[in-house]
């Protein structure tokens, strides 16, 4: 069954690195915003972030009108993504949602400015703070439940660890970790 993969978790989680490492793997069309921006201007996406989002859009448009399975990535501290899961379930996919979590937003802080160092790209401070907060929430308050499976991926240890689906907790501290932050 043709699958919508969502990658999803703030900045500085390891979405990137999965998703490239899963579409890869797959053998699957992988669709990010930032590596369209990268087309542009490697050094500097932020100058085409909104050209970048704009294609993003398309892209995403051209492959939920077709019949293959695809991977998008995403921070998930927005809304948008409701509609276009409906528009891909009417479609006839599967959504599955991956999201990957660190223990705290000074991780993903960390992660980001080291990025950085080593020639990636950087996002506002202040942007990961907001971004970590929301994005948990909304997944555990709203797409956890528009979506047919999910799983919960703890990056902590620069090793995926699933710690729980939509059927099971696998991991009860790591998942009770998670929880205590989406309060």
């Amino acid at each position: 069954m043709k699958t919508l993969y969502i990658i999803a978790g703030a900045n500085g989680s390891g979405k990137t690195t999965f998703a490239i490492n899963f579409s890869q793997f797959e053998s699957l069309k992988f669709i990010n915003a930032d590596e369209i921006a990268k087309k542009y201007a490697p050094n500097d996406i932020q100058k085409y972030k909104v050209k970048a989002g704009k294609e993003f859009f398309k892209e995403l448009q051209i492959s939920l009108n077709m019949n293959d399975s695809f991977v998008i990535e995403t921070t998930l501290s927005g809304k948008y993504l409701i509609k276009i899961i409906d528009e891909a379930q009417l479609k006839g996919f599967k959504i599955s949602l991956v999201y990957l979590f660190l223990e705290t937003k000074e991780e993903n802080i960390f992660r980001v400015t080291n990025r950085v160092l080593n020639g990636g790209h950087d996002v506002p401070i202040e942007d990961i703070k907001r971004r970590y907060d929301r994005s948990r929430k909304l997944f555990q308050n709203i797409y956890r439940n528009l979506v047919d499976n999910w799983t919960l991926v703890f990056n902590g240890d620069d090793n995926f660890e699933t710690v729980a689906d939509e059927n099971e907790i696998y991991d009860e501290i790591l998942y009770e970790m998670f929880l205590g932050e989406t309060k």
